[in-house]
């Protein structure tokens, strides 16, 4: 009976231990939150207190579009309330935030987000930051010299991709970026122009694992040659998804679909 008892609790002991162990990365993408437009603001304030109960998030990242169009005024005040935040979140560009015209191109607002944000953020729009096994590239697409809907991936940027992915062979690779690239939509003016010249880079490495972006404002994910593209819709739909990375079982990748109403 003794060594019965024994081999329960040694079983009991074994699994609480491997659970205690167990390796995930499990994080909160909002896009498209268009702050300054109509009810965003209120939208934003809600998903943010929803997340702050939330206790295995390990990160937030909002992938573009942050604000209704390019003003520094609307940055300020997105990241303010984005600050309240009670977990790590990083920021990518959108091409509704940058503008050359409206003196708010790429590099002032790299520099403006960097302020807002402070000394820990990233200084550039193109930067990598690491949860767990896994690596992020957050990548920027947008175009500040004309206002176009539609993403491009200029050659620097696309050497400085490869460059990350090829820099750690030994991780799994999720780029976070506002344009997809695999994804289908109705509105031909959205499409990412250099998306076959990009997938065709990304196909050549086993380690990226998915393309996580916004701007399609539809809920969509599709598997090609085993990489995971996930679209989310715009916060202002009252959307936001939650992601997880099983680094236990494979890197499987889990999602859900928050709908705030």
């Amino acid at each position: 009976m003794m060594k019965k008892i024994l081999l329960t609790l040694t079983l009991l002991i074994t699994l609480l231990c491997g659970s205690a162990y167990a390796k995930s990365v499990k994080f909160v993408q909002i896009t498209d939150v268009l702050y300054g437009k109509g009810e965003s603001a209120d939208i934003l304030e809600q998903a943010v207190e929803d997340i702050n109960n939330m206790s295995d998030i390990d990160f937030v990242v909002f992938t573009g579009d942050n604000t209704a169009g390019a003003n520094q005024e609307l940055l300020k005040d997105f990241t303010t309330a984005a600050k309240k935040l009670n977990k790590p979140f990083y920021v990518i560009v959108g091409d509704k935030d940058v503008s050359k015209s409206k003196h708010l191109e790429k590099e002032v607002y790299a520099k403006k987000l960097h302020k807002y944000l402070g000394r820990k953020s990233p200084k550039e729009l193109n930067y990598t930051f690491k949860q767990g096994n896994v690596v992020f590239i957050a990548a920027d697409g947008a175009k500040d010299f004309i206002t176009m809907p539609n993403g491009y991936f200029n050659a620097k940027t696309m050497e400085w991709i490869e460059n990350q992915i090829k820099l750690y062979p030994k991780n799994k690779i999720v780029i976070l970026q506002h344009f997809p690239l695999a994804n289908k939509t109705n509105n031909d003016l959205l499409y990412t122009a250099n998306a076959v010249e990009y997938l065709k880079m990304i196909n050549k490495y086993d380690n990226v694992i998915s393309v996580v972006s916004g701007h399609f404002n539809k809920n969509d994910e599709v598997s090609l040659n085993g990489i995971y593209y996930i679209v989310t819709p715009s916060l202002n739909q009252k959307c936001y998804k939650i992601i997880e990375i099983d680094e236990d079982n494979g890197y499987q990748i889990f999602t859900s679909l928050v709908r705030m109403d």
